[in-house]
């Protein structure tokens, strides 16, 4: 096993998130029920992308910490590769980027509907991307947003900061707060969530 898989790191541009802080509902199939009385969202401690699974993994502030949520991504080499090359893993450059490492900067683009993770990795131009929702709190809905229908998604111009990010075990949606405006747009996705066994 590689050095670059045994890397575990944290958010290290995002540690200062600041996240809501509560409990976690377990996912179907979970391999040990959560506490009772448990609520969602909870902050994510850490994130990881992996070139291999195409993957990123976010560890959960919950319980006995093994909790985490998962997602499909593409992982590729900005300039190298191109994203829908490397979501079919037929680019073999693609494997290079072993997993997981971890995440240096995460941005969301209310353009493009995509989320975009920097990772430590190579030459430090590896990135993994995924499709999302991005909306305004209590302006527009997350199922008008991500068709594209609301002009006022278009305003989350793109790339923007994540500020904060948090994973919800009951609705398994994983929440990025994004540095636009007057604070109030996010984007989501749907994620797995699970205890680590």
């Amino acid at each position: 096993m590689s050095a670059r898989r045994m890397l575990t790191g944290t958010f290290l541009g995002l540690g200062a998130l600041l996240m809501t802080t509560s409990a976690l509902a377990p996912a179907a199939g979970a391999q040990t029920a959560a506490p009772g009385g448990a609520a969602a969202p909870v902050p994510v401690t850490a994130l990881n992308c992996d070139g291999d699974t195409y993957k990123c993994t976010a560890n959960l502030q919950y319980g006995d910490g093994r909790w985490v949520a998962d997602w499909a991504v593409n992982v590729y080499h900005q300039g190298v590769a191109s994203a829908s090359e490397s979501s079919s893993g037929s680019s073999s450059s693609v494997r290079g980027a072993a997993a997981p490492v971890p995440v240096t900067g995460l941005t969301c683009d209310g353009n493009t509907y995509k989320c975009t993770a920097n990772l430590q990795y190579g030459d430090g131009r590896w990135v993994a991307d995924w499709a999302v929702n991005v909306y305004h709190q209590g302006v527009a809905s997350a199922s008008e947003s991500s068709s594209g229908s609301s002009s006022s998604v278009r305003g989350a111009a793109a790339p923007v900061p994540v500020t904060g990010l948090s994973c919800d075990g009951n609705t398994y949606k994983c929440t990025a707060n994004l540095q636009y405006g007057d604070g109030k747009w996010v984007a989501d996705w749907k994620v797995n969530v699970y205890h680590q066994g």
